[in-house]
């Protein structure tokens, strides 16, 4: 999917420079290569890092970190629920008096639909990822809404508590997401801390990545599935979350879910705009 998203953003990028170079040369007849280089470039480069670039303030303000002074860190998971991993997560979670925050997918949530009920039983917090864990900037503003709509339906459907906050798929935005996820009623945010725990580099690295990035204000991205995958293994985050908790704690910090973290810090919020 990256290099469809590079060959759009660069068609884009060179459509704006021809235009940018084409309307001189119509009125003057000076035509220039090199501007036209430098204006393809430099737009192409600012596109693709609005679109990948997850802290990116290019298409609307994200929340990716807390900036309170207190030392509070929110553990969040993508991709969930996937059993049996989601229930041994909670599980964990419940053991240390932790609270979380789950970015649900909508297909998955119709899938484990008990599991959604006990996310929010237990007090943790649901957030909008999406229902099908599509990538969103190839994708026309109709089809993005009912992406996050059909996940808020159901999962308030299902729990009786409608999302608040959204997390798109991988981070990666387009130029209306941002718009269409505050009329949908929810908060875009991204992350501070990702541990590639997808990639299953075994359960010493996900500790170590994470201990090693943990920091104040600190909105960690774990994993309890692997988008809409029916085999994905989050066995060797199971196996190393206690550990981060209880490390994370010895450290000093507390767990807040997402919401908490930046009810706490209200004016003064990490966003890029």
């Amino acid at each position: 999917m990256i290099p469809i998203i590079v060959l759009i953003v660069t068609s884009v990028a060179l459509a704006l420079s021809f235009t940018v170079v084409f309307i001189p040369w119509l009125v003057t007849g000076f035509f220039s290569p090199l501007v036209f280089i430098m204006v393809f470039t430099i737009g192409n480069s600012i596109l693709l890092y609005g679109v990948f670039e997850r802290r990116s303030p290019l298409f609307g303000k994200i929340i990716w970190k807390s900036a309170n002074n207190n030392a509070a860190v929110s553990l969040t998971f993508d991709d969930g629920p996937h059993e049996p991993y989601t229930s041994q997560i909670l599980d964990i979670l419940a053991r240390y008096n932790v609270k979380a925050t789950f970015f649900t997918i909508g297909e998955n949530a119709a899938q484990y639909p008990e599991t959604v009920k006990r996310i929010v039983k237990e007090g943790h917090e649901i957030g909008n990822h999406t229902y099908t864990h599509d990538v969103l900037p190839l994708k026309l503003p109709r089809y993005i809404c009912d992406q996050i709509r059909r996940t808020s339906d159901l999962i308030e459907y299902i729990t009786g508590v409608r999302p608040v906050l959204f997390r798109a798929p991988h981070g990666w935005r387009n130029p209306w997401m941002n718009k269409i996820v505050k009329e949908e009623g929810c908060i875009p945010v991204a992350w501070t801390l990702g541990v590639w725990d997808t990639d299953r580099p075994g359960a010493d690295k996900i500790i170590t990545r994470t201990l090693k990035g943990v920091e104040n204000g600190c909105i960690l991205l774990l994993h309890d599935g692997r988008g809409v995958e029916s085999k994905a293994d989050s066995s060797q985050l199971v196996e190393a979350l206690p550990i981060i908790i209880h490390r994370i704690t010895e450290m000093g910090y507390i767990f807040l879910t997402l919401s908490k973290l930046i009810e706490e810090a209200p004016k003064r919020c990490q966003t890029r705009r």
